[in-house]
């Protein structure tokens, strides 16, 4: 069996992600509890969830585990609960921003911290060993429900983000997912006119593809423009992800948004730790320096990982769409980030736009091109091997060349779907256009050749 964790947990179609392997995960979670502990469970709204939630609440059991039951809840909710009732560790049953006809399943230590590559790791050798740790018939564990962890998350939000004080119109695009049930009511309850738009949960995701990109979103850019609203808030299947539209509409890039939030939590923490991942613009590094922050990167998907160390703990973590504001949790928190944001806009007296005027908003691109899972290696290498001339390159999360006027090509296999993904960014239209012409090639190349 192929390795099974990749840059978020395990994903893919449901012949990998199968109740088969659910089970499995749940009692290998067991196994590295040392068969004894009370453990979250939790789904999205996908069609495939609740199947796979009973298959890891059975393996769990099986363990001599507690499956805590959760129910249906956004993944921010699952880190905020697995924390705020003292369990040992949470698993979630949810295919992110992937179509419908994918699941997956993520694991979370008793902080609501995402587990790391090593801790991912053990549990990896577990499953593919078959090293689970047999319990007698008389230790078998049980499964009890918790649905209230919904309500104790909406009143924690709402004991830490202030009312807004002037009047907000809040478009929220929920993406037929289990945000429809709390970003809606959280930011109504702190005082906005809340017009929520694709808020009825199906797991076909009917209204637009699961992931909150500038291309999936152009009926909720027109309706912002069309209403008069003051901003868009987008979500992907499970919450996690936060995109934002300003009042005219118009998408902002995922890096400026970082970097708004760096900003925002230096001036409120003070000089510290900004962990970023490698696909992210220097517009962030520029900003924190404004403000006294060192910005650190790591491999996209790992930026929870500097949360484990000794180190003086960051302020922030955060890459495109996922922002752990770490004064609030270890997780990833799309809605709780939708609030800070809000809070900032009514305390500014501005437009949102005007908001982030001083945030550089440079040219940018995101595409992917299909490469099947078994020959990204040779593809990667291929690609390697025809940039080594570049002078600055990083190689520790696919390839990145930074060049010397500030813009970087970053090309790297994506760790849940069959493709290759590049980004670019540069200071005008015309550069970046070359930049993504120059990469194209290259990747069409490199995957023709293997």
């Amino acid at each position: 069996m192929p390795k099974l964790f990749g840059t978020s947990g395990i994903r893919g179609n449901l012949d990998l992600v199968s109740p088969e392997l659910a089970m499995k995960l749940g009692l290998a979670v067991a196994t590295s509890l040392n068969n004894h502990g009370d453990i979250a469970v939790a789904h999205d709204a996908r069609n495939s969830s609740p199947y796979l939630r009973y298959a890891v609440s059975s393996g769990l059991m099986a363990g001599g585990c507690k499956a805590i039951q959760f129910g249906m809840i956004p993944t921010p909710v699952l880190g905020f609960g697995t924390r705020e009732n003292k369990l040992n560790a949470g698993i979630m049953v949810t295919g992110s921003h992937n179509p419908p006809t994918d699941n997956g399943l993520k694991c979370y230590n008793s902080e609501g911290r995402e587990y790391t590559g090593e801790e991912e790791a053990i549990l990896e050798e577990v499953i593919l060993n078959s090293s689970y740790r047999p319990i007698a018939w008389d230790k078998v564990g049980s499964s009890i429900l918790r649905q209230e962890v919904l309500d104790d998350y909406v009143r924690a939000v709402l004991s830490d983000i202030k009312p807004v004080t002037k009047s907000l119109h809040v478009v929220v695009d929920c993406g037929n997912g289990v945000g429809s049930n709390v970003t809606p009511r959280l930011l109504s309850r702190l005082g906005c006119k809340v017009t929520a738009i694709n808020a009825n949960i199906d797991g076909a995701f009917p209204s637009r593809p699961p992931e909150p990109t500038p291309e999936t979103l152009g009926n909720t850019s027109r309706l912002i423009s069309e209403m008069g609203a003051d901003l868009g808030i987008a979500h992907d299947s499970d919450a996690d992800r936060l995109s934002v539209l300003d009042e005219e509409g118009r998408y902002v890039t995922n890096d400026r948004l970082l970097a708004f939030f760096a900003k925002i939590l230096l001036k409120q923490h003070g000089p510290g730790r900004i962990v970023t991942s490698v696909d992210t613009s220097l517009r962030i590094d520029e900003v924190a320096e404004r403000y006294s922050g060192r910005v650190e990167r790591t491999r996209l998907g790992k930026t929870h990982e500097a949360l484990t160390t000794d180190r003086e703990k960051p302020i922030l973590c955060c890459e495109p769409w996922k922002i752990i504001d770490v004064h609030w949790g270890y997780w990833g928190d799309a809605v709780y980030a939708a609030c800070k944001l809000v809070a900032q806009l009514s305390d500014s007296e501005q437009s949102l736009s005007r908001l982030l005027e001083d945030i550089p908003d440079y040219p940018q691109s995101r595409l992917a091109f299909p490469c099947p899972h078994q020959i990204k290696d040779k593809a990667m290498h291929t690609i390697k091997a025809k940039l080594a001339a570049e002078k600055d390159v990083w190689t520790y999360d696919g390839i990145r060349v930074n060049y010397e006027d500030g813009s970087y090509a970053l090309l790297r296999p994506s760790g849940t779907e069959p493709k290759i993904r590049v980004y670019c960014e540069a200071k005008s239209e015309k550069e970046l256009k070359k930049l993504v012409q120059k990469c194209t090639a290259l990747v069409q190349i490199a995957v023709r050749t293997e």
